[in-house]
């Protein structure tokens, strides 16, 4: 019988002892990611691009940097080579790379780096979709590690650099040990003390973790409703009432997020460096609206829930050709689409170029289904005031200004299928692009004081979207 018992509590430590060495590995996975993702975060992408040569380790962007990766290195008990800053030479080879920023007492700006192999995607993947990844368990000449990856972005929100943070896998193991000897501890006291209420203790408890971890990965995996059934009728049990309880926090959290724009989003997260960010600036930008032709009419006689669903994709493929080209759906106004763009004249291409997709996908829609709907946009470069608008119960981070006004009432002059386009817009477009315009005579719009110089462009049925012309010198 007793031969038995330990066989049952070798059993079970072992099977824990897998499980436990699979957990670690994915809690040290989450670690070096969020090790790397928090840092990245505190970093100013612009600062770190001006670091280029050996001799900029006196500079104040690299000091900055550097204190903001000692700490981190500090809190998140790293050695001073296992947390720095790499920049790809070039997009067509990023996996060559080279210093940028690190702890050492002596610099090294420029010498390059290799990425290993074993952790190329996940470079790649932070890279590209500007989110903190975390290797797979991998080898080299100084040893065995776990890497994460985090992109720092510059203020136009696009990487410029990579934050690696990396952790030995000597703290894996050190770890899965120490817990292993005092699983066997535990467990062999228990079963001298008392064999079988230990190990129905031991099945007990082991059960009610293997459920919450079960639901960790659930929810890890996408499953944001999941829930935990433990029965203990102890502290477990109520561990896992506390995350039942948490994951429905998180998950009405999780539902308001698709009614948050990007730029909203962007905004809360500059404001944790900065908690002015949200208070308002003049900022360059360059105002798009899109708006449905005959819609009124043509929903008198549909049903509520066939409204809905069809406007939400109709809104949704201009959404989708706003956010392709870099712009924020800063909001959606009944059947009609604010965009903002920022980056003033670099952006100006690439929001025309906006336009047309979104004309020429919408009339792809809508003449398939036969519908007797059609489209204008608007488009107006200015200063706005960019800020958090509204009470203490209801805010929106949005622009505000006669620019977001003037696109508006461009929008509601364009004719079918056509792009209406102010002359400050106009005159940053390349030569090439400008030919395709057509000068309208000045407008007058309400509470403008003069007439508005304006450019027409109508979308051709088969017209196609070419590559982005450059912007005239």
């Amino acid at each position: 019988m007793a031969l038995v018992a330990a066989l049952v509590v070798t059993a079970i430590l072992g099977t824990n002892s897998h499980f436990r060495r699979v957990q670690l590995l994915q809690e040290f996975q989450a670690f070096v990611r969020g090790a790397a993702g928090t840092t990245a975060l505190a970093l100013d992408g612009d600062e770190i691009s001006a670091i280029r040569a050996p001799n900029d380790d006196r500079s104040p962007a690299f000091e900055k940097a550097r204190n903001v990766i000692d700490h981190s290195r500090e809190v998140n008990r790293l050695a001073e080579n296992e947390m720095y800053i790499l920049r790809p030479l070039s997009l067509t080879r990023p996996f060559e790379t080279e210093f940028v920023v690190m702890l050492q007492k002596k610099t090294f700006i420029g010498s390059r780096y290799t990425i290993p192999s074993a952790n190329r995607a996940q470079f790649l993947e932070a890279w590209k979709t500007k989110s903190p990844t975390s290797s797979e368990a991998y080898e080299d000449e100084n040893g065995r590690w776990i890497s994460g990856y985090a992109p720092i972005l510059n203020r136009a929100g696009e990487p410029v650099a990579i934050l690696e943070a990396d952790a030995r896998i000597s703290r894996f193991l050190d770890r899965q040990r120490a817990e292993l000897w005092l699983a066997l501890a535990i467990g062999g006291g228990a079963f001298l003390i008392a064999m079988i209420p230990g190990l129905l203790l031991a099945r007990s408890i082991t059960s009610g973790l293997n459920k919450l971890s079960a639901g960790i990965r659930r929810f890890q995996a996408g499953e944001h409703d999941v829930q935990v059934q433990v029965s203990t009728g102890d502290e477990l049990q109520h561990l896992g009432s506390v995350f039942n309880e948490m994951i429905i926090s998180l998950g009405e959290k999780l539902a308001l997020l698709p009614y948050v724009s990007r730029f909203t989003a962007e905004a809360v997260r500059r404001s944790r460096d900065d908690p002015q960010w949200l208070a308002g600036m003049e900022q360059e930008v360059i105002v798009l609206f899109a708006d449905l032709r005959g819609f009124t009419s043509w929903c008198e006689t549909r049903e509520a829930s066939f409204l809905v669903r069809e406007l939400n994709r109709l809104l949704a493929v201009q959404a989708d050709a706003v956010v392709s080209a870099g712009g924020d759906v800063d909001k959606f106004i009944g059947d009609a689409v604010m965009a903002v763009f920022l980056g003033g004249e670099d952006s100006a291409g690439k929001v025309f170029a906006c336009a047309q997709q979104l004309i020429i996908a919408l009339r792809r829609e809508i003449e398939a289904e036969g519908w007797s709907l059609a489209i204008g946009v608007g488009i107006h470069r200015g200063s706005a005031v960019v800020g958090s608008i509204g009470s203490n119960t209801r805010r929106d981070f949005t622009a505000i200004g006669h620019t977001v006004n003037l696109a508006s009432r461009l929008c509601d002059r364009a004719g079918k299928w056509q792009i209406l386009v102010s002359e400050p817009f106009y005159e940053i477009l390349g030569t090439e692009t400008q030919a395709v315009f057509e000068r309208t005579e000045p407008m007058e719009f309400k509470h403008v004081a003069q007439a508005v110089a304006t450019f027409r462009h109508t979308v051709a049925v088969g017209e196609t979207v070419g590559p982005v012309p450059l912007q005239p010198a």
